[in-house]
C-alpha cells in the first residue's frame, strides 16, 4: 500500500496502519513531518522539500514528480493522510 502523508497528524493516523512493506510518501506541508517509518520504505517530495527548506540529506530517500506518479501506478491501493 501507498501512504501519502501530508502533516504531522497525517502522520500519526498512517503509522497506526501502516504495515510491513508498504510505501511511505511525504508530500506538501508533509515534508516538514518527515521522518523514518518501521519497516517500510520512506520518500520525502523533492519538490515540495525545496519549497519547504527541507533539507535532503543522504538518509532521505528524494523522489521527483516522476517518480511518484510511478509509485502510485504501482500500487492498488492508497491513502492520503492529512
Amino acid at each position: 500500500m501507498l501512504h501519502l502523508v501530508q502533516s504531522r497528524t497525517g502522520l500519526e493516523k498512517c503509522k497506526q496502519l501502516v504495515q510491513n512493506g508498504d510505501d511511505v510518501v511525504f508530500i506538501g506541508d508533509g515534508v516538514l513531518a518527515y521522518e523514518q517509518v518501521a519497516n517500510c520504505r520512506v520518500f520525502i517530495h523533492a519538490i515540495d522539500a525545496e519549497r519547504c527548506g527541507v533539507e535532503t540529506t543522504d538518509d532521505r530517500v528524494v523522489c521527483t514528480s516522476s517518480e511518484l506518479v510511478k509509485l502510485v501506478a504501482k500500487h492498488d491501493h492508497s491513502a492520503t493522510w492529512r
